[in-house]
Protein backbone atom coordinates (compact mmCIF):
# COMPACT_ATOMS: atom_id res chain seq x y z
CA UNK A 1 0.00 0.00 0.00
CA UNK A 2 1.26 3.48 -0.86
CA UNK A 3 2.50 5.66 1.98
CA UNK A 4 2.41 9.37 1.00
CA UNK A 5 4.36 11.54 3.47
CA UNK A 6 5.95 14.95 3.28
CA UNK A 7 8.00 17.14 5.56
CA UNK A 8 8.45 20.88 5.41
CA UNK A 9 11.10 22.99 7.12
CA UNK A 10 11.39 26.77 7.17
CA UNK A 11 14.18 29.18 8.07
CA UNK A 12 13.45 32.88 8.45
CA UNK A 13 15.66 35.97 8.68
CA UNK A 14 14.71 39.59 9.18
CA UNK A 15 15.55 42.07 6.42
CA UNK A 16 16.26 45.38 8.18
CA UNK A 17 16.94 47.20 4.90
CA UNK A 18 13.42 46.38 3.65
CA UNK A 19 11.70 47.04 7.00
CA UNK A 20 9.83 50.33 7.42
CA UNK A 21 9.02 50.77 11.10
CA UNK A 22 7.25 54.08 10.57
CA UNK A 23 4.74 52.26 8.33
CA UNK A 24 4.53 49.16 10.53
CA UNK A 25 6.04 46.99 7.77
CA UNK A 26 8.51 44.28 8.69
CA UNK A 27 10.42 42.36 6.02
CA UNK A 28 11.61 38.77 6.22
CA UNK A 29 13.38 36.38 3.89
CA UNK A 30 12.55 32.71 4.12
CA UNK A 31 13.79 29.42 2.75
CA UNK A 32 11.40 26.51 2.56
CA UNK A 33 12.40 22.89 2.01
CA UNK A 34 9.73 20.33 1.14
CA UNK A 35 10.77 16.68 1.15
CA UNK A 36 8.89 13.67 -0.18
CA UNK A 37 9.53 11.27 2.71
CA UNK A 38 6.93 8.78 1.50
CA UNK A 39 7.14 6.03 -1.06
CA UNK A 40 5.12 7.48 -3.97
CA UNK A 41 5.86 10.06 -6.67
CA UNK A 42 4.18 13.40 -5.94
CA UNK A 43 3.83 16.85 -7.50
CA UNK A 44 3.65 20.12 -5.61
CA UNK A 45 0.90 22.08 -7.36
CA UNK A 46 0.08 24.89 -4.94
CA UNK A 47 0.53 26.50 -1.57
CA UNK A 48 -1.56 27.52 1.43
CA UNK A 49 0.04 29.72 4.07
CA UNK A 50 -1.50 31.08 7.26
CA UNK A 51 0.57 34.03 8.49
CA UNK A 52 -0.21 35.38 11.96
CA UNK A 53 1.19 38.77 12.95
CA UNK A 54 2.10 40.06 16.43
CA UNK A 55 -1.49 41.25 16.99
CA UNK A 56 -2.91 37.81 16.26
CA UNK A 57 -4.29 38.85 12.86
CA UNK A 58 -4.12 36.06 10.31
CA UNK A 59 -3.45 36.51 6.60
CA UNK A 60 -4.12 33.55 4.29
CA UNK A 61 -2.12 33.15 1.10
CA UNK A 62 -3.20 30.57 -1.49
CA UNK A 63 -1.85 30.06 -4.97
CA UNK A 64 -0.77 27.72 -7.69
CA UNK A 65 2.88 26.71 -7.74
CA UNK A 66 5.69 28.04 -5.55
CA UNK A 67 7.95 30.71 -7.05
CA UNK A 68 6.69 29.65 -10.48
CA UNK A 69 7.46 25.95 -10.06
CA UNK A 70 5.36 22.82 -9.68
CA UNK A 71 8.09 20.25 -9.00
CA UNK A 72 7.61 16.50 -9.25
CA UNK A 73 9.29 14.79 -6.31
CA UNK A 74 10.29 11.15 -6.28
CA UNK A 75 10.53 9.45 -2.89
CA UNK A 76 13.51 10.91 -1.03
CA UNK A 77 13.72 14.03 -3.21
CA UNK A 78 13.29 17.55 -1.91
CA UNK A 79 12.59 20.98 -3.35
CA UNK A 80 13.92 24.16 -1.80
CA UNK A 81 13.04 27.75 -2.57
CA UNK A 82 13.63 31.16 -1.10
CA UNK A 83 11.64 34.36 -1.21
CA UNK A 84 10.76 37.31 0.98
CA UNK A 85 7.71 39.16 2.25
CA UNK A 86 6.72 42.37 3.99
CA UNK A 87 4.23 41.91 6.80
CA UNK A 88 2.23 44.61 8.51
CA UNK A 89 2.24 44.18 12.27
Amino acid sequence: MANPRFSCSVTVQSLPEQTHLEQGLYAFSYTITIENSGDVLAQLVGRHWEITDARGQMQVVDGLAVVGHQPVLAPGQSFQYSSWAQIST
